[in-house]
């Protein structure tokens, strides 16, 4: 359900910012135009809606990735919690039914759960009745997959983090490069605001890439560590599980 409420608001985000863009007007040659009948340019503060025309198709790009970042962050934070992956009920009924030898009610209790101490105790049930060890091991390679998964899950936060800012320097080089060609190649009246157009691009990208970088990797170093709490207090309670589990009447 979550997958599904984080999917509708991507759409929805981007189409937001779709028509934030359209309402700004996508026809960059009207400037140059107008300055060219005027015969100069009118200096005016630049506005967002300057910003968005100026940036051109890499400012579409990270603006959509800004969306996914933003739902992908709020998707985290309401799923990547020590609370939903190591519920503090679920955990105290399976020590109760466990110190009851309820083996069959702690199965019955962790079927149809995604929680990653319920896939681990799911893990450590299947093998008892064998040694310790098999029990251990059982657990721990259930505990390693879960924590693989959400390294993953977190990974592209990291990821977004990494490519904005190479977004923003793809920007910076390709206003430079039409900057310069507007220097070598045109020589009309319209070339000072052909070349300021460029740099003002390659800015703009620049700038954007770093402000979508820098949330990204701050919330990544945030969500790192609700990962690292949460395996951590799985280990403990598997370590723990374990001990039950051991102690448990052998059914095979």
């Amino acid at each position: 359900m979550a997958r599904y409420l984080l999917c509708a608001t991507l759409i929805l985000g981007s189409l937001a910012w779709c028509s934030v863009a359209q309402d700004a007007g996508m026809d960059v040659t009207a400037p140059i135009a107008e300055a060219s009948d005027s015969g100069g340019i009118q200096p005016t503060e630049m506005t967002l809606r300057d910003m968005i025309l100026e940036g051109g198709a890499i400012l579409w790009i990270i603006g959509i990735l800004s969306v996914f970042t933003l739902m992908m962050t709020l998707y985290f934070f309401l799923t990547v919690t020590p609370r939903r992956e190591v519920p503090a009920k679920f955990v105290r009924r399976a020590h109760a039914q466990l110190a009851d030898n309820d083996l069959r009610g702690v199965q019955q209790m962790c079927e149809d759960r995604d929680e990653l101490i319920a896939n681990v105790l799911r893990a450590g049930i299947k093998m008892q009745g064998h040694d310790r060890y098999v029990i251990q091991e059982a657990m721990e390679s259930e505990g390693e997959r879960g924590a693989a998964a959400l390294w993953q899950k977190i990974s592209y936060l990291n990821n977004v983090g990494v490519i904005a800012p190479l977004l923003g320097l793809l920007g910076t080089v390709w206003g430079m490069i039409g900057a310069f060609g507007a220097i070598a190649l045109n020589d009309t009246e319209s070339r000072g605001l052909l070349m300021a157009y460029n740099v003002a691009q390659a800015m703009v990208t620049t700038a954007a890439g770093l402000i979508l970088a820098i949330p990204a990797m701050v919330a990544y170093f945030y969500f790192r560590g609700r990962v690292v709490k949460i395996i951590a207090l799985v280990e403990g309670e598997a370590a723990e599980l374990v001990e039950l589990l051991v102690n448990q009447p052998r059914t095979r």
